[in-house]
C-alpha cells in the first residue's frame, strides 16, 4: 500500500471523528458565547502572582504550601508561560479543553452503548451544555476542574475495560490515573476504594468476552471451513461454535494476563500508589488531612449530618434540581419558574422510564445479568465518591458534581445498550433537559463569582484595554469602595498585562474627585457603577469639571485675549489662580475679570507671575471670564481667532 493509499485510508477512517470533534467545538463556543475573562482577581490573580514572582521549581512544586498539585501547576505554567498578558485567550483555551472533554466522552458513550453513535453524541453535547461547566470555562482554575475531571473519567474507562476485557494493562493505566487526579486535585484520592472495589469486579467473565464470542475474528469462507470443528451443512448455524472459539481465546487471554500481573499485586498495586500519594503530600506539605474550603480543614469542619445533606443535594443536581443560595446554586428548584420546573419533572419521569427499561432488559439478558450488575456497581460506585468527595467540606458548589453528571450521562449511555428500542428515551431525556440548562446559564450572574468577576472585566477594559502601555505611566484612582478590592489586588491587577516593565502603577480608592486637589493629565480617574457591576472612566468629565474650557482657553492653561473658563473649587474657602504672562512687561499690562457675571478687581501685572484670590465657597462652580489688554507679540503659535495672552493656573491648597 503506498502513501497515497494510506492516507486516503487515514482519511476515510479519521473524517467522521474530525467531523464530530468539530461539531462538539462548534458548538462549545456556541453555548459559551459571551463569557468573557478580561481581569483576573481572588484565586486566579493569586496563582498569575505566583507565576510572575517565583521560579519555575517553586512554582511547580510549592513546598510547605497547604496544597500539592504540582501536575496542575505545571499545566497552568505551560498555559501562562505561552498566553502571556492575554487574559482574553483563557476562555477559548478551557472551551477547546472542555470539547476534547466531550469528546472523549462521546467516544466512551459509543463503546458503552455498544455503538450507538447518535446517542453518544447527544452525551457530549448534554455535558457542554451543563450549568455546572461555569468555572472551568469562566475561570483561569477552571483548568484544575477540566484536567481532574478528565483524568477521573479517564480513570472509570479504563476500569471498564479491565472488568469486562480482562486487561491487565488497562487497571494499569487506571493507577497511572489515580496518581496523576490525585495531584491536580486532592479531592480525587477518595476513589482509592473504586481501584479495590474493581479487582473484585474483574472475576469471572465480562462484556468484552461476550462480545468477543458474539463478533468472531473475520475470516474467509474456506478458511473458517477448514478451521478443526468447522465443517457444517449449507445454512447451519455457525454461531454456537464461533462463541466457544472465542470464549476459548478470550479466556486464554484473560489467564495468560493473570500470570503477568496475580491477583495479589492487583489489589496491593493501588494501595502502594496511595502510600506513595500520601508520603509525597507529607513531604510536601506536612499533614495528610486534605485542606477544604475557603482556608478551612477538612479534619476541623467535617460534620456527618451536613455530609450526607450535601451529598443528597448533589445527587438533586445531578437530576437537574437546584437547592440552596442563589449565590451557589443560580436558583433553587423551588423558585424556578413552572415551565423549567415541568421540564426537569418531565425529564426526571423519562429518565425514571429508562431505567426502569435497562432493569428489564438485563433481566431478559441472562446470560450477561452479572456482568451488568458489575458495571452498574462500577459506575455508581465511581458516581457515589466523587459526590462524597465533595460533600466533606463547608459548602456545596456546582462545579464539583460536574464530573458526577458526566459520569451520570455515561452510565445513561451504558444502560442504553440493554433497553431496546426504549434507547430513544436517552435522546428525549437530552431534549427535555437542554431548554433547563440553557435556562440557568442564562442565569450566572446569580452566582458568588459572576459579578466581581464582571467587575475585573470592566476594570481591565477601562485601564489597559483603553490606554495600552500607556495606563502604566499614569495614576489610577476609583471613585466609590463598594467593590471591596483588596489591598493584593489592587496591587497586583495590572502586572498581568506589564510585560517585564519594572512600574506599576497601584489602584487607588478616593471618595470623590475633590479628594485630588489637582487634576493631571497623568491620571485616570474610574467611578464604580454598581448597578451594572461595571466601572466607568469618568476622567474627562472630572477634568472638564474641574477646568473646563468653553472658549479662548485651552487645557494647557493657556487663554487667549478674551476667554472662559469654568472650573470648580476644592475643600478649601478660596481660589488662587496663578497667572504667568511669558512677555516683556511695559506697563499697564491689565486683565479685567468677572466671576460667575460679577466684576472683579482688576489684575495688574507687575511682575511676570501674578497670583490672584478670589473668595469662594468649598466646592463651588465658578464660570471666569477673562478680558486682557495685552497678548504674547511675536508667539509661534496661534489657536483661537485672538491672540494668547497668558497661562492660568489653579493653586494647590
Amino acid at each position: 500500500m503506498n502513501l497515497q493509499e494510506k492516507t486516503s485510508e487515514a482519511w476515510k477512517r479519521w473524517s467522521p471523528e474530525l467531523l464530530i470533534f468539530a461539531l462538539l467545538l462548534g458548538f462549545g463556543f456556541w453555548i459559551n458565547r459571551g463569557v468573557e475573562l478580561k481581569g483576573l482577581y481572588m484565586d486566579d490573580l493569586y496563582l498569575w502572582s505566583c507565576y510572575g514572582d517565583q521560579s519555575f521549581t517553586e512554582y511547580v512544586f510549592p513546598m510547605g504550601s497547604s496544597r500539592f498539585r504540582f501536575l496542575f501547576y505545571l499545566a497552568s505554567w505551560l498555559e501562562l508561560f505561552f498566553i502571556g498578558g492575554h487574559v482574553e485567550w483563557m476562555v477559548p483555551f478551557n472551551i477547546i479543553l472542555n470539547a476534547g472533554i466531550a469528546y472523549s466522552i462521546y467516544r466512551m458513550a459509543v463503546s458503552f452503548s455498544d455503538g450507538r453513535k447518535i446517542l453518544s453524541f447527544a452525551a457530549g453535547i448534554l455535558y457542554l451544555s451543563s450549568r455546572m461547566a461555569y468555572y472551568q470555562i469562566g475561570q483561569f482554575y477552571g483548568l484544575m476542574e477540566s484536567l481532574a475531571l478528565w483524568a477521573a473519567l479517564g480513570m472509570l474507562w479504563f476500569l471498564y475495560q479491565y472488568v469486562n476485557e480482562k486487561k491487565a494493562g488497562a487497571f494499569l493505566a487506571a493507577n497511572v490515573l489515580y496518581f496523576v487526579v490525585s495531584f491536580i486535585h486532592e479531592r480525587y484520592m477518595v476513589l482509592l476504594p473504586l481501584l479495590l472495589l474493581t479487582v473484585l469486579l474483574g472475576f469471572g467473565k465480562g462484556l468484552g468476552t461476550e462480545n468477543a464470542a458474539a463478533e468472531p475474528e473475520k475470516k474467509s469462507e474456506p478458511e473458517r471451513a477448514a478451521e478443526p470443528g468447522r465443517s457444517r451443512g449449507r445454512g447451519q448455524s455457525r454461531g454456537a461454535q464461533g462463541k466457544k472459539d472465542a470464549a476459548a481465546r478470550a479466556e486464554a487471554a484473560d489467564t495468560e494476563s493473570s500470570f503477568r500481573l496475580p491477583g495479589i499485586l492487583l489489589i496491593l498495586l493501588p494501595i502502594v500508589v496511595f502510600g506513595v500519594i500520601q508520603m509525597i503530600r507529607l513531604r510536601t506539605i506536612g499533614t495528610l488531612s486534605p485542606a477544604g474550603t475557603g482556608g478551612t480543614d477538612v479534619a476541623d469542619t467535617f460534620q456527618l449530618t451536613d455530609a450526607i445533606n450535601q451529598a443528597i443535594s448533589q445527587v438533586g443536581f445531578v437530576f437537574g434540581r437546584n437547592s440552596g443560595p442563589d449565590y451557589l446554586c443560580i436558583e433553587p428548584f423551588v423558585d424556578s419558574p413552572d415551565g423549567i420546573r415541568n421540564l426537569i419533572l418531565a425529564a426526571e419521569a423519562v429518565l425514571g422510564a429508562g431505567v426502569l427499561a435497562a432493569v428489564f432488559g438485563m433481566v431478559r439478558d441472562r446470560e450477561e445479568i452479572v456482568c451488568h450488575l458489575k458495571n452498574t456497581i462500577l459506575f455508581l460506585g465511581f458516581i457515589a465518591l466523587c459526590i462524597g468527595s465533595s460533600s466533606v467540606t463547608i459548602r456545596v458548589e456546582m462545579r464539583w458534581v460536574y464530573v458526577a453528571y458526566a459520569a451520570a450521562l455515561l452510565f445513561f449511555a451504558y444502560l442504553s445498550r440493554v433497553m431496546g428500542k426504549a434507547g430513544i428515551l436517552v435522546l428525549l431525556y437530552g431534549c427535555l433537559i437542554f431548554p433547563v440548562e440553557t435556562y440557568y446559564r442564562d442565569n450566572w450572574d446569580n452566582l458568588y463569582l459572576w459579578a466581581p468577576q464582571s467587575q475585573y472585566n470592566s476594570l481591565a477594559e477601562k485601564t489597559y484595554g483603553t490606554y495600552g502601555d500607556d495606563i502604566f505611566d499614569k495614576e489610577i484612582y476609583i471613585i466609590g469602595k463598594d467593590f471591596e478590592i483588596s489591598d493584593f489586588n489592587a496591587e497586583t491587577f495590572l502586572k498581568v498585562y506589564a510585560k517585564g516593565k519594572t512600574k506599576v502603577p497601584k489602584l487607588q480608592f478616593i471618595d470623590s474627585d475633590m479628594d485630588l486637589k489637582e487634576i493631571t493629565d497623568n491620571m485616570v480617574i474610574l467611578c464604580e457603577d454598581p448597578e451594572h457591576n461595571a466601572y466607568n472612566d469618568v476622567t474627562e468629565i472630572v477634568k472638564r469639571q474641574r477646568f473646563d474650557t468653553p472658549f479662548g482657553s485651552y487645557a494647557d492653561g493657556w487663554i487667549d485675549e478674551n476667554a472662559k473658563i469654568v472650573l470648580t473649587n476644592g475643600e478649601s474657602s478660596k481660589l488662587i489662580l496663578k497667572c504667568y504672562y511669558p512677555g516683556k512687561l511695559t506697563g499697564g499690562e491689565t486683565c479685567k475679570i468677572k466671576v460667575n457675571g460679577r466684576q472683579m478687581d482688576d489684575l495688574v501685572f507687575t511682575d511676570n507671575t501674578m497670583y490672584y484670590e478670589i473668595p469662594a465657597a468649598p466646592y463651588q462652580r465658578f464660570t471666569l471670564e477673562f478680558s486682557c489688554n495685552f497678548y504674547v507679540k511675536g508667539a509661534r503659535e496661534h489657536r483661537g481667532e485672538e491672540n494668547l495672552a497668558m497661562v492660568v493656573k489653579v493653586v494647590d491648597q
